[in-house]
């Protein structure tokens, strides 16, 4: 007999590889979740940059914020304070604003209420784009849902994120589109 073969080592390392992998599987936590919306304005892109290029003043068109505060204004790093109709709040960080390009990133802060939103953090780009009968407005975000375990509470998933991150943004694009076409 081979003095290095030994009975079973193949098998036991299968064995062992294949729980490994499983572990693995069931301990991924969360992906992100995307959520892309947009409208189409009959409005120059610059007019609706104009409305929603305004970090600080996410009210002026956003029916379910209630007021809006930033301590830099339009400047990358300033930080904004949301109150929303249903009296939470939500805190955001300006990362990048370009006039010229009509767009602008920011993200949630630190600590999001699970109350207030579903989400544990998000990311936003926000973007008009020109088209032949006026602008787009894109709204896109990347958010991870507030119970970041493998299984997730109900009404702190992944769908509860994204639902919760539309039923902010569409009432604003549907205002936009509105104040902006003198609807």
């Amino acid at each position: 007999m081979n003095r290095f073969a030994r009975p079973g080592l193949p098998a036991a390392w299968l064995f062992a590889l294949s729980c490994v992998a499983s572990a693995h599987a069931y301990a991924h936590g969360p992906t992100p979740q995307k959520i892309d919306e947009s409208v189409e304005i009959a409005a120059p892109p610059a007019k609706v940059w104009t409305l929603v290029g305004d970090f600080e003043h996410f009210e002026a068109w956003n029916p379910r914020v209630k007021s809006s505060t930033a301590d830099k204004g339009n400047s990358t790093g300033s930080t904004r304070r949301l109150t929303l109709d249903s009296g939470g709040t939500v805190t955001e960080q300006l990362d990048e604003i370009s006039a010229t390009e009509m767009s602008m990133s920011y993200r949630s802060g630190r600590e999001v209420d699970p109350k207030v939103l579903a989400v544990s953090s998000y990311s936003v780009r926000l973007k008009v784009i020109p088209t032949a009968s006026g602008s787009r407005l894109e709204w896109k975000a990347r958010a991870y849902r507030a119970d970041t375990g493998n299984e997730p509470a109900a009404g702190m998933d992944d769908a509860a994120a994204v639902r919760s991150l539309q039923e902010l943004i569409q009432p604003a694009l549907a205002r936009a589109k509105s104040s902006l076409e003198g609807k």
